[in-house]
């Protein structure tokens, strides 16, 4: 019974370590509904945003960020190496972006800083 509660208590004390880390990263949902509208940010990790608001210049290594106003999905994930990978309406992953997805995506991080996600 002492071995088991040894194994518990060092268990805990290894989830609380990590925790006060933040190694497994922080998770934030911002989400709105009202008026026949849909929104929502959720992330894990970092984001920041570039200096003219317009695009995403960095996320923690494996963080990804997803948002949706209404129809309108785009979901942005960094590897370990901090590369990131770009998916709009559940399609196909893409580390570049043409001109209509990069106005796509400054429109959503302005609706993103606006409504509450602030880069640091």
């Amino acid at each position: 019974m002492k071995k088991l509660l040894g194994y518990v208590l060092v268990i805990i004390g290894l989830i609380a370590l990590l925790d006060a880390c933040h190694i497994g990263g922080r998770h934030t949902v911002i989400s709105e509904n009202g008026n026949g509208r849909e929104r929502r940010i959720e992330y894990w990790g970092h984001v920041y945003f570039t200096a003219d608001s317009t695009g995403i210049s960095r996320i923690s290594p494996n963080g990804k960020v997803k948002y949706k106003n209404n129809d309108f999905e785009i979901s942005a994930e960094s590897d370990y190496n901090g590369r990131i990978t770009y998916q709009f309406n559940d399609g196909e992953k893409k580390k570049e972006l043409d001109n209509n997805e990069k106005i796509s995506l400054a429109s959503a991080v302005r609706d993103m800083m606006k409504i509450g996600h602030y880069a640091k």
